[in-house]
């Protein structure tokens, strides 16, 4: 009987519960042998995923062991052709940049683009003269200038000069961005050495070098900006969302999206011959507001005109809105402005570029993509720098071969998306256990002890 006891006790340690997911896909390779595979996301695995970062969208193979795999959840833009252009820039007095701010009076436009500096030195520069700083307006190209390109009047000049590069937004407040760049113009007997670039990572608008020497420099001729444009593939897709009963123009029109697409555009289908200025919101259920419990509602953009006019048996309407970086939530809310008054509740468009899965062709063929669980922890592999490498060694635009999906079914079904229920400590219940099954054995031993004294008793 004790050991019975004991054996039911100890039981449930050796029992392991196995997490399983919603739904899953068959993966059809491109390529049998590949090696490595991307599956593009369509909207059903983000509808099915339970994660906002798509921690449980996963590749199993036929054994339904886990693969190496790492999830993007949105589309990375491609990389077009470098160009380079030439920048508008400005030469200071080293005592400008004192105290960390630029101490002298900047004229600039409605736009911020700077037109003229007071009490600059001359734009060239001279030689013999202390170096100046040299003040750059980046313009619409912000965040997009990858490098700086420095021309010197005197291409035969020997030089060796040290800069610090840094950024601002308002040309008050400076960063550091690179302590120390070096800018060398050699020549030794017909042989040059040079380097007159300068990378730059920032998506600041304003940029400044500050030379690290007091000597003279030559006389600099021209600044230019290598410039990487991103390129639209053109994949994007687009879902339709109608508006939730009783809402109205005045507290709002409501939409509802199935999972969370990474929302890059937003546009609206509105009756011919409209204009409204809109404002719009975003929330998520997993993001409290200031009760703790229920989502605030977020504003996305204030003052966004959308038409509809219809000439000459022709629709023209307004373009799409790009919305700043990635939204995901599910919740949206489009409240009219005042002096704007639609007839009737507009059809939101919301569109996204999807993502994809990278994965390894690891243990037996065929492979299933799942996702939806409720109870997975982040296990993406750290693929990225091997992406890199291929990438380095095959061209920028290399990518992993091709798999698609296939149709979806159901695998756990909706017991994948209930949270588990936290694991007994089965320790103390062994514990108690025990100790129980002690007291019952010691209870049983003197239970056995008076039982024979009173026989003992008895036959005296």
């Amino acid at each position: 009987m004790i050991k019975r006891l004991l054996w039911l006790a100890l039981l449930p340690l050796s029992a392991q519960a196995a997490d399983d997911f919603a739904r899953q896909w068959p993966l059809q390779l491109s390529q049998p042998d590949a090696g490595a595979y991307r599956v593009p996301l369509d909207a059903s695995v983000y509808a099915a995923a339970h994660w906002r970062d798509l921690r449980d969208v996963r590749v199993i193979d036929a054994d339904g062991k886990p693969v190496a795999s790492a999830v993007y959840a949105a589309a990375t833009p491609l990389s077009g052709p470098v160009r380079r252009v030439e920048l508008q820039w400005f030469a200071l007095p080293v005592a400008a940049t004192a105290d960390d701010d630029l101490s002298v009076v900047v004229e600039r436009d409605t736009r911020g683009k700077v037109l003229s500096i007071r009490n600059s030195v001359g734009s060239g520069g001279s030689a013999g003269a202390a170096a100046p700083v040299w003040l750059v307006d980046l313009g619409d190209d912000a965040g997009r200038v990858r490098a700086l390109l420095v021309d010197w009047a005197d291409a035969g000049a020997s030089l060796d000069l040290g800069y610090r590069l840094e950024g601002s937004d308002d040309l008050r407040g400076w960063q550091v961005l690179d302590p120390q760049v070096r800018l060398v113009q050699l020549n030794n007997q017909g042989r040059e050495l040079r380097n007159n670039t300068i990378k730059v990572d920032s998506a600041l608008r304003y940029l400044r070098l500050v030379p690290l020497q007091r000597t003279s420099a030559p006389a600099l001729r021209a600044l230019r900006g290598e410039v990487v444009d991103a390129v639209d593939s053109g994949d994007w897709q687009w879902l339709e969302l109608t508006a939730a009963a009783g809402g109205s123009a005045k507290d709002g029109y409501q939409y509802q999206l199935q999972g969370r697409p990474p929302i890059q555009r937003m546009d609206v289908r509105m009756p011919a011959n409209s204009a409204v200025s809109w404002s719009v919101f975003s929330r998520d259920p997993d993001r409290p507001g200031a009760d703790g419990i229920n989502p605030d509602w977020q504003l996305l953009r204030r003052g966004w005109n959308a038409w509809s006019l219809s000439e000459a048996g022709q629709q023209q309407r307004s373009s799409p809105l790009e919305t700043s970086g990635v939204i995901t939530d599910r919740q949206w809310r489009l409240l009219a402005e005042a002096g704007s008054v639609p007839s009737e509740a507009p059809l939101l468009r919301l569109g996204y570029r999807p993502g994809s899965v990278v994965f390894l062709a690891q243990g037996r063929a065929p492979y299933l993509l799942v996702a939806g669980s409720a109870n997975v922890g982040d296990m993406q592999a750290a693929l990225d720098p091997m992406l890199d490498a291929l990438r380095a060694r095959n061209g920028a635009q290399w990518q992993p071969a091709f798999a698609t999906l296939g149709g979806s079914a159901a695998r756990a079904g909706e017991a994948a998306y209930q949270p588990a229920k936290p694991p007994r400590d089965w320790k103390n219940v062994l514990l108690w256990a025990v100790l129980v099954i002690g007291a019952l054995v010691v209870a049983g031993f003197a239970f056995s002890l008076v039982r024979s004294s009173r026989v003992d008793k008895n036959e005296t």
